[in-house]
């Protein structure tokens, strides 16, 4: 053949054509690609939808504007005055006054976000879901989660107070709840959000507004862009801040979604790891193609295939492979995300760029992927289209240096690690760079300790019989094989145990933070006078509650050199401290505890004396900061309450919630309890910590879930290796039959090999995951501040993952079983 026919060889129409005639050797291959890309659609296209959707609850009052000014005198006059100077702005449709405040319950210990009910309808961004919008300023709308923790209503009075007023009696109203409206929910509650306030809407009329922020919302006629209006309405605003509102819109969501790039960062990582444990089966994939179509390779290099076209011919394959992948990955993830966005009842959006550059990353991982196989199939002579299929990289030593080199990124990572541990600056950075540093020397040195492992959980199934032999030998036959299917499964096992470490650690030391933070679940308490007889077991008969009991308390005045402040002095007693959370010795008669910011707010240090007056005399003792004491009160010992007041009654009871308990109906059964007293207030840390943990839970469920696609490729990547390697092992199958092993006992031998793969990869993934969830809890603690770092594993769970490794690794064997048993020796003999 002529160097011009070679330099024409057909090899693209070649490539194409093995993947027409045979595609089940690469169905596996686009189904990891498909998975993978399908997630990282799925995470950009979901956020994406989520953060629209964030985006317009958190400035849903400005999104139908074009420019907002945000007014700084409260004197209704100037208010009118600058709302008529903008009105007459050329290219200003309307504009309207828009009132932003916050309100604490009476009763409660929640609050809302009261937002005036716009004057134009179009300004009006939520619907209703029950009831009428506010005519009168006596009414108010919530939102309907709000109003039923708050056990409301429409029809109901509430009480809600000036926010800067909670400790004093100016400025509250008495409103009826004359509408509910729609509270929505997101993927992102809980994560991003800066404050849990749940929305109001009252008229303009309401004279709790003057606590608030204070806007002019002003809707253009669209004749002049937002960015012309804006400086228009400047001109005339006199000094008052303006902003078109998409500037607003960016501005505000900077401030209070710090935590979705964190979130959109995780989810990308996410996303690397499935595209990696991908890539590692396409490469192993790739590896056993080549090895079997071996003298179909020598063969065209006999017929005039020179080395380039082989490695051209399978780029092609890859490439075709990869744009199939990660055409059907998109349209996947597309789907799962609109799916997500019916679900919640978010938005629906579809970031193109993002999506094409994802697909754009799967076409390349399997491009990338097939460049090491490509070059090995470059080195097959011609004379290999003469000889069997053979095992590749069989008996192949392992170099010093690439024995040596994976052992010394394991050093270097937990150095690093250790230094991160020493609480130097950086020290996250440390921890999580060593963290990472060390896992990719773990999988590099994978064929150094994984065939030992093999062979230590085969050598007890060796006694078993010649079938569990042969299994235990074809899985250390391959060690290359074996590697890349175990650093797979050790990758996404790793990572989800990982997680769950993680987060079962992160639990428990958030746990140990909040108890210390919030020492007392629920609080029922009298501003002024005792508490009536027969609350305490009032509350202890609610569904949701442990164990109640009252504490004694009086009014008292307490100075540390500056202005006396009225506060309450409570007294537990030994009953009442097995209530806390985090269990405490009695209180001291040596020393007052108040609550940190109280003392912050009275310029009062930690340790100096203070002087406590009540009804029956004064105190003068060392005062300390402890978040036992409610906000506007101290603790004292009950030799103290007995000097201060000797008539004190108990007008507190403090209340133990059962583990588990739903903490919007307990506390809707409190308020039904707590409702007929007058001046009586629920609190407690239970809601504090409810928001944490459901940000918490949200969080570990999501990534979970994300992983599993990890997981989920692992175990295709097992499915593919056993399939492809029955192909490979045709002949020595057919003899195996040909000396008397049974059908039954090949597919045996199959299962057994997939499980010893799996379990063999799940060990080391447990055993990394639960180092590196340790380190990541601890890092991130450190970095929080938090005390009191905790080990949680959950074994259950932990199992749970192993025995779904080692059964879909079972199952994985089943097709390529009866594959292999169904043909004769004679006609495998043939074949090959």
């Amino acid at each position: 053949m002529t160097t011009g026919r070679q330099t024409r060889f057909p090899m693209t129409r070649n490539a194409l054509a093995e993947l027409r005639h045979k595609p089940r050797r690469v169905i596996a291959v686009i189904v990891a690609i498909m998975i993978s890309v399908g997630y990282l659609t799925a995470s950009v296209t979901i956020l994406a939808g989520e953060t629209a959707t964030f985006e317009h609850s958190t400035i849903a009052r400005v999104s139908e504007t074009d420019v907002v000014v945000t007014v700084r005198t409260d004197d209704p006059a100037a208010q009118a005055d600058l709302v008529a100077r903008v009105t007459d702005v050329a290219g200003v449709a309307s504009a309207d006054l828009s009132f932003l405040s916050r309100g604490w319950v009476t009763g409660a210990s929640d609050w809302v976000q009261q937002q005036s009910v716009p004057a134009n309808p179009k300004l009006r961004w939520t619907d209703l879901a029950e009831g009428r919008w506010p005519g009168t300023p006596d009414e108010i709308v919530l939102g309907n989660v709000t109003a039923r923790q708050l056990n409301l209503r429409v029809g109901d009075r509430v009480t809600i107070n000036d926010s800067n007023t909670i400790n004093g009696s100016s400025s509250s109203a008495t409103l009826t709840v004359t509408g509910l409206t729609q509270e929505g929910d997101t993927l992102l509650s809980g994560l991003a959000l800066s404050s849990f306030v749940a929305p109001s809407f009252y008229t303009v009329a309401d004279a709790i507004h003057t606590s608030g922020q204070t806007e002019i919302l002003v809707i253009g006629d669209g004749t002049v862009s937002q960015e012309r209006l804006a400086e228009r309405v400047t001109a005339v605003a006199g000094g008052n801040r303006v902003e078109t509102s998409s500037g607003m819109v960016q501005r505000i969501i900077s401030q209070r979604t710090q935590g979705v790039s964190i979130f959109l960062l995780l989810l990308l990582v996410f996303g690397a790891v499935a595209l990696l444990v991908g890539s590692i089966m396409i490469v192993n994939t790739f590896l056993i193609l080549v090895a079997q179509r071996r003298r179909q390779i020598g063969l065209l290099r006999a017929v005039g295939a020179q080395r380039d076209h082989i490695r051209r011919g399978l780029l092609v394959e890859a490439t075709a492979i990869g744009v199939t992948g990660s055409l059907l990955g998109v349209g996947l993830g597309v789907a799962l995300s609109a799916v997500v966005a019916v679900v919640l009842g978010g938005q629906f959006a579809v970031p193109a760029g993002q999506v094409i550059a994802v697909a754009v990353v799967g076409v390349a991982i399997a491009v990338l992927s097939v460049l090491v196989p490509a070059r090995r199939a470059a080195m097959i002579a011609p004379l290999d289209a003469l000889r069997t299929v053979a095992g590749d990289a069989i008996g192949r030593r392992t170099s010093l240096v690439r024995r040596a080199a994976p052992l010394a990124l394991v050093a270097l990572g937990l150095a690093a690690i250790g230094l991160g541990f020493t609480g130097t600056a950086f020290a996250l950075l440390y921890s999580v760079g060593g963290s990472f540093v060390c896992a990719v020397g773990l999988l590099a040195a994978i064929g150094l300790y994984l065939p030992a492992l093999l062979r230590g959980l085969g050598s007890t199934l060796r006694r078993t019989g010649p079938t569990a032999r042969l299994a235990t030998d074809n899985t250390l036959r391959n060690p290359g094989r074996a590697a890349a299917t175990g650093a797979a499964l050790m990758l996404a096992v790793g990572l989800v145990v990982s997680l769950q470490v993680g987060a079962a650690s992160m639990n428990a030391t958030v746990d140990s933070n909040l108890d210390a933070r919030f020492p007392v679940d629920v609080t029922v308490s009298m501003f002024e006078g005792p508490l009536p007889a027969g609350v305490v077991s009032d509350i202890s008969a609610v569904a949701g509650i442990s164990d109640a009991t009252g504490v004694r308390s009086a009014r008292v005045t307490f100075e540390g050199g500056g202005k006396p402040k009225p506060v309450r002095a409570l007294s537990p007693d030994v009953e009442a401290m097995a209530i806390v959370s985090a269990p405490r010795p009695p209180i001291t008669a040596g020393v007052i505890l108040a609550d940190p910011y109280l003392l912050a707010d009275a310029g009062i240090r930690d340790g100096s004396s203070v002087t406590v007056t009540g009804r029956s005399g004064s105190v003068t003792l060392p005062v300390e900061g402890d978040h036992l004491a409610p906000t506007d009160g101290l603790i004292v010992a009950p030799r103290v309450l007995s000097a201060l007041d000797g008539d004190a009654p108990v007008s507190t009871v403090w209340a133990k919630a059962r583990p588990g308990a739903d903490i919007t109906e307990l506390r809707s059964r409190l308020r039904t309890v707590v409702e007929p007293l007058t001046g009586a207030e629920i609190g407690g840390g239970l809601t504090g910590k409810a928001i944490y943990h459901t940000a918490l839970d949200r969080l570990l469920a999501l990534t979970t879930m994300l992983l599993a696609v990890a997981v989920l490729i692992a175990l295709v990547g097992v499915g593919n290796t056993l399939g492809l390697s029955v192909f490979e092992r045709t002949r020595e199958s057919a003899l195996l039959r040909a000396l008397g092993l049974q059908r039954r006992q090949l597919r045996w031998m199959l299962a057994i090999e997939a499980a010893l793969l799996s379990l063999a990869g799940a060990a080391v993934g447990i055993a990394a995951g639960t180092f590196f969830g340790w380190v990541g809890t601890y890092a991130v603690s450190r970095e929080l501040s938090l005390e009191n770092i905790r080990f949680a594993m959950s074994v259950s769970q932990t199992l749970g993952v192993t025995v779904v490794a080692v059964v879909a690794g079972i199952l994985a064997s089943v097709l390529p079983g009866r594959r292999a048993a169904r043909a004769t020796p004679v006609e495998a003999l043939a074949e090959t």
